[in-house]
């Protein structure tokens, strides 16, 4: 990073789990496991990120600001040849 001019960064891992199957990873609309969708009346996946620095709960106790900022993140892939 000191290279590319980057003075702080932070790798993200995110990690989602449906607590109806009970599936740990990355969920996008659609549990991989089960294939049920978030809002079909069962509890929602829980989605734990980064947010100011720190790993937190559940994204459903951020204000409107943090998940803005969540949702606009830039995502980056990383080769094997870096």
């Amino acid at each position: 990073m000191k290279e590319a001019g980057i003075g702080y960064g932070s790798i993200n891992h995110p990690v989602d789990r449906d607590p109806v199957c009970g599936y740990n990873g990355i969920i996008g609309e659609e549990c991989p496991n089960c294939h049920r969708h978030e809002g079909d009346g069962n509890p929602d996946f829980e989605r734990i990120r980064r947010i100011t620095g720190y790993l937190v709960g559940t994204i459903d106790r951020w204000n409107n600001a943090k998940r803005a900022e969540e949702k606009a993140r830039v995502k980056h892939g990383v080769s094997a040849n870096q």
